[in-house]
């Protein structure tokens, strides 16, 4: 039986490489071995590397804390000591995810530690012995977020926390948390990121992209680290009982599509597109209040695809996007001269499923599946 498939996608951005993280994450390799600059917080058994999603989809290596169901350490890291300049602001931020329950805590850290003492102190001038950016449960349970906390340089004098929790998914400020500042005798750092006292063996703590970096000027920003287009619009949707059923970024500001388009198919997205060849004819996708005729071919493509649109007056506005299967962005193909006639050259993409989404100089959006061979 047909059923009707809403696409919902997050709008990411390549990410920058700007500014140098202090921390090297690409040395994580799969299993529970020791990794060099990190510091297991647990035993082996609690902390181990596997393949696994982040928040746009990318199939990445994650530091996964499997609680042992003792009341101490169960999972994470201490990295090692780096040189800083006491006199400069660092960020150090991680993306964490906690699944099945909210026993015990998880956070944010960091240490400073030279001439036999504590270097960090409170932004009121107190020695923090033992700092915290955050400890505590994360908003929601199987949900990323991005925790960035703040180490000011010696000589800040405001009482102001710039520390904040975003959601991966809408990219907002859900909380904030707390900054710090180096003594004036500092001279390293290490960042620290834990789940602790988390007894329930059925829980799972993930870790992904630990970074330190120096506030310069050339460091990512947040909605670079976050990767989601800081110009979009949340669109949310409810059915009649007041559920949200649908969520969408709108990548042309002022051009967003009431609901997200819908397409005809089967339930499995992925099989049934590779089973099946999809002949070159028009594809009617519902988007705002009226069906919008196009055609996308040839289809399947080894490379570059022709975008046309029934109505000569219609025109893609900005850019045509495409996503890969788990809906990141790959590739933003911008339009310089407006047409209903549009080439798409896909041929640096890999193999797979790709879906072609486009605004329309009517306020409408059409989405729709094409396979690159």
């Amino acid at each position: 039986m047909k059923q009707r498939l809403f696409f919902s996608f997050l709008i990411g951005l390549t990410i920058t490489t700007r500014g140098q993280n202090l921390l090297d994450a690409s040395a994580w390799t799969l299993g529970n071995d020791l990794i060099t600059g990190f510091a297991r917080n647990g035993t082996a058994s609690e902390n181990s590397r596997e393949l696994g999603k982040n928040h746009i989809g990318e199939e990445v290596i994650i530091w996964k804390a499997s609680p042992d169901g003792e009341y101490n350490a169960s999972g994470g890291w201490n990295t090692n000591y780096f040189n800083i300049d006491a006199s400069k602001t660092y960020r150090l931020s991680v993306w964490l995810k906690k699944t099945n329950s909210h026993e015990g805590n998880s956070s944010l850290g960091f240490n400073s530690y030279a001439n036999g003492a504590h270097q960090s102190l409170t932004l009121d001038e107190t020695t923090a012995n033992s700092p915290y950016f955050w400890v505590g449960d994360l908003p929601k349970l199987d949900r990323w977020y991005l925790i960035v906390g703040y180490v000011h340089h010696s000589s800040y004098n405001s009482n102001v926390n710039l520390g904040r929790i975003y959601d991966g998914v809408t990219g907002e400020a859900v909380v904030t948390i707390t900054d710090f500042k180096f003594s004036s005798a500092a001279t390293n750092i290490r960042h620290r990121s834990y789940l602790y006292y988390d007894t329930n063996t059925e829980d799972r703590q993930y870790f992904y992209a630990p970074r330190i970096d120096q506030i310069n000027g050339n460091e990512p920003t947040i909605n670079e680290l976050l990767r989601i287009n800081e110009n979009s619009e949340l669109v949310f949707n409810y059915d009649v009982a007041g559920n949200r059923t649908q969520r969408f970024y709108c990548a042309e500001e002022g051009l967003c599509s009431p609901s997200i388009p819908v397409v005809e198919d089967s339930t499995n997205l992925l099989e049934d597109v590779l089973e099946t060849e999809i002949s070159e004819v028009s594809t009617e996708i519902k988007g705002n209040s009226e069906e919008v005729l196009h055609k996308i071919y040839p289809n399947p493509t080894e490379g570059v695809l022709s975008l046309a649109l029934s109505d000569e007056n219609l025109t893609p506005t900005g850019s045509v996007n495409i996503y890969n299967i788990n809906g990141t962005l790959v590739k933003k193909e911008h339009i310089s001269k407006p047409s209903g006639r549009l080439a798409l050259d896909l041929s640096d993409l890999p193999s797979g499923v790709y879906f072609i989404h486009a605004h329309l100089s009517n306020g409408q959006a059409i989405t729709e599946r094409i396979i690159k061979k």
